[in-house]
């Protein structure tokens, strides 16, 4: 099968203080840079010049700058990344990062050349906890922002707060209810029943009094 046609493994990275590479300094860069900062990764920035946004980061202390141009060496600089996001505004440079990359064992985005990359970033749309991802396999960059668009418009308020309440009771529904599957169905149904209000889950206090109510009306299957 070649390698472009193959499925890719889809998955939530938990970056929080975790060492990050980006090579780049331009409007590229700050895209990637903006999307990372918010997963609390510890992100070090390699080029010799930064965009205005950028080095305003930089200046606060939210990233790192290493104010050089790329060097393979840098790939071996603690702290060793655990991903590298080949952002300047060179094709030629971005691939012989992703291929640099590659021969360390790192994985890499490549900005503009998705062949090359270890990893693929998706179009996201998020709710609080609630995250929805879209991806094309790098074929359409124009298609995942059309598509996240209309998800983000279809997607109501609410359901990052439910996904939070839903994390809340977790310890004390797997303590009231032993049995794995009734567990699991009880959540399906919960979940099924927030999913049937046309306007969304309900919001904040509402939602802990919906939920209390539900755990109230299933009281006697457990």
């Amino acid at each position: 099968m070649a390698h472009d046609s193959m499925p890719h493994y889809m998955a939530e990275l938990v970056l929080a203080d975790r060492p990050v590479l980006v090579v780049g300094g331009g409007r590229v860069a700050r895209r990637k840079i903006e999307g990372l900062l918010v997963t609390g990764a510890r992100v070090t920035v390699v080029a010799p010049h930064l965009d205005p946004v950028v080095a305003g980061w930089a200046a606060t202390g939210r990233i790192d700058h290493w104010p050089q141009a790329f060097s393979i060496l840098l790939l071996d600089r603690p702290p060793r990344p655990l991903l590298v996001f080949a952002a300047t505004d060179r094709a030629e440079l971005n691939r012989s990062i992703g291929a640099a990359c590659r021969k360390h064992g790192l994985l890499c985005n490549s900005a503009d050349d998705p062949e090359s990359s270890g990893f693929l970033v998706p179009a996201v749309v998020r709710r609080g906890a609630v995250t929805v991802a879209v991806g094309s396999g790098g074929r359409s960059p124009a298609l995942m922002r059309v598509l996240k668009e209309r998800i983000d418009a279809w997607l109501e308020p609410g359901w990052g707060e439910l996904a939070a309440l839903f994390g809340h009771w977790r310890e004390a529904i797997q303590a009231r209810i032993a049995d794995p599957e009734i567990r699991q169905n009880f959540w399906r149904a919960t979940a099924v029943e927030a999913a049937r209000d046309p306007e969304g889950p309900p919001l904040r206090g509402d939602a802990e009094a919906w939920f209390e109510a539900r755990v109230r009306e299933q009281g006697e299957s457990f």
